[in-house]
């Protein structure tokens, strides 16, 4: 609450300092804010504040999780199918290799 009121004090210095236009603020929006707290009964801000806090806590696990699935499906891939790419690809030039030798070899 200590910083509420140091934060509306400093808000409170910055709109004074500004012009208006039509005329003064009465409070400000911190204020205003801080008056909501009150509109709501203790459960219900509790409630809020619990669900806030599981879908931030949600969202950083779904986050870890996605980003290491991302890591281990990717490595695998890797290490599991470049050998096969790279023999298969040895075995097709060894292959084309032996077709130009023969070509070579018969066309004379």
């Amino acid at each position: 609450v200590g910083h509420l009121k140091f934060f509306c004090n400093i808000y409170k210095a910055v709109v004074s300092t500004q012009s208006t236009g039509d005329e003064e603020l009465e409070e400000t929006y911190m204020e205003r804010l801080i008056g909501l707290k009150e509109m709501f009964p203790p459960t219900v801000r509790t409630g809020g504040s619990l669900v806030a806090n599981t879908t931030k806590s949600s969202s950083f696990w779904l986050y870890n999780f996605v980003r290491s699935a991302i890591w281990i499906t990717t490595t695998s891939a890797i290490i599991l199918a470049l050998p096969v790419a790279i023999e298969v690809t040895q075995i097709q030039a060894a292959d084309e290799m032996k077709k130009v030798r023969q070509e070579k070899l018969f066309a004379k």
